[in-house]
């Protein structure tokens, strides 16, 4: 495995916001920035928490930092990294990733729901959700600092669904645009880690107390140990995939034997035979 570069990880790192966002101080104060609102108090609903949907053959996620304030209210914010300082999507260019992030916000906010509903209770019990999404790239391509959405009446744009879910993401390369400068001082300090205010200035210091941590650099090498085998088992299973779709046209074409087709494509003869 390679050798990790402990100093090098900073507070965009995936993991490492995770960590440092455990901070319930700087975690409360983010929000009260992002959404211009005034909280007495989070909770973490498990950091790191898997949701499954209830149909079994569905996707499961893994919420960064996934949080409700005394109102109710559940937010679940995540750092959106793409290239090689990613830990998420390294394999990924951005043009990939910001493709994918509306339907990933879509079913995030669909198990968040479904997560907050419980068996026997009715749906006017959902409460209000966010997904907040901090981006070191611009999602959108029209260079605001800030993309807020709601769902809105396409023949009246005053009008709002009220379905009480929202989904923000910043765009941290619109940093100067920002009109509130504590938000600007933050998405600055996630794209340069520069800390100018006192806030960064804190979520800085946190970084590297986390960063130095001996037990937390335990957990990540084991964490990145395990991306790694998620990984190549995903790759593994692309390639028996890849596999099976040419072992089967093979055999459509009826031109090869089994045992031929088996020794093609590296694939078993059983397999084969079964096709």
């Amino acid at each position: 495995m390679k050798t990790i570069d402990w100093d090098s990880l900073t507070f965009a790192n995936n993991y490492v916001f995770q960590e440092v966002l455990k901070n319930k101080k700087l975690c409360k104060y983010l929000i009260e920035r992002i959404l211009h609102i005034q909280i007495k108090d989070i909770r973490y609903l498990i950091a790191e928490r898997h949701i499954n949907s209830a149909r079994i053959s569905s996707k499961s996620i893994r919420l960064d930092v996934y949080v409700e304030n005394q109102e109710g209210t559940v937010l679940d914010i995540e750092m959106q990294v793409t290239g090689d300082n990613s830990t998420v999507y390294s394999d990924k260019d951005e043009t990939t990733v910001i493709k994918g992030l509306p339907l990933r916000t879509r079913y995030y906010q669909s198990l968040i729901s479904m997560d907050m509903l419980k068996q026997g209770m009715k749906y006017r019990e959902l409460r209000k959700s966010y997904v907040i999404f901090i981006c070191t790239f611009d999602p959108f391509g029209k260079g605001l600092p800030m993309y807020h959405f709601t769902y809105r009446c396409k023949e009246d744009n005053t009008l709002e669904m009220g379905d009480l879910t929202e989904n923000i993401y910043l765009n941290a390369r619109a940093a100067d645009k920002a009109k509130d400068t504590a938000l600007a001082d933050f998405l600055c300090y996630v794209i340069s880690g520069k800390a100018g205010s006192e806030f960064t200035q804190a979520i800085d210091a946190e970084t590297k107390r986390v960063t130095n941590d001996e037990d937390w650099r335990e957990r990540y090498v084991t964490w990145e140990m395990d991306l790694k085998i998620i990984q190549e088992d995903a790759e593994k299973k692309g390639e028996k995939k890849k596999a099976l779709a040419i072992a089967k046209s093979l055999k459509e074409k009826g031109k090869l034997s089994d045992s031929e087709i088996a020794e093609v494509t590296a694939l078993p003869l059983c397999e084969v035979a079964a096709l």
